[in-house]
């Protein structure tokens, strides 16, 4: 067999593999997805009604919202999906349907109380790419700490 043939042949190969990658990623995760239909509704809770009564046991403090701040860009990771602007739009939250919640939303801060954003941290939620961060990723006290930092994202505007 000729050099020339086993290059067309590994080319064939490779522009082949290339296509199959295509067409699944393409059907498992259409350009065109109608992000109305793949959102939440921030009005459905995502905790139990027991977790709205949890209150934040770390004081608030400008201390806390920095060691916050540095947990979610730092171990915690949550940058990634919520982006560095808590909008929703980090990279990692590209591809998941729904999209990751807007942390800067106005709605959200008025609907989720302390409690509940714990719970979620904790526990995930059912049908969406938040899974469990504390303990996996961060203790408890920093999921605390996290959220006293979500809190200085909402926009004013």
């Amino acid at each position: 067999m000729g050099q020339g043939r086993i290059v067309v042949i590994l080319l064939s190969m490779i522009i082949g593999f290339s296509v199959l990658v295509h067409i699944f990623t393409t059907a498992i995760a259409p350009p065109e997805v109608d992000q109305t239909v793949m959102t939440f509704s921030l009005s459905r809770p995502r905790a139990p009604s027991e977790a709205r009564k949890l209150e934040n046991p770390i004081p608030f403090s400008k201390e806390m919202v920095e060691r916050g701040k540095e947990i979610y860009h730092g171990k915690g990771n949550c940058y990634v999906c919520h982006g560095a602007a808590g909008k929703g739009d980090g990279e990692g939250g590209v591809l998941l349907a729904p999209k990751p919640t807007n942390l800067s939303d106005p709605n959200f801060h008025l609907l989720r109380r302390d409690g509940e954003m714990f719970w979620t941290i904790k526990h995930g939620v059912e049908g969406t790419g938040m899974f469990s961060y504390a303990p996996r990723m961060i203790t408890e006290e920093e999921a605390w700490i996290v959220i006293h930092y979500v809190r200085t994202l909402k926009d004013e505007g």
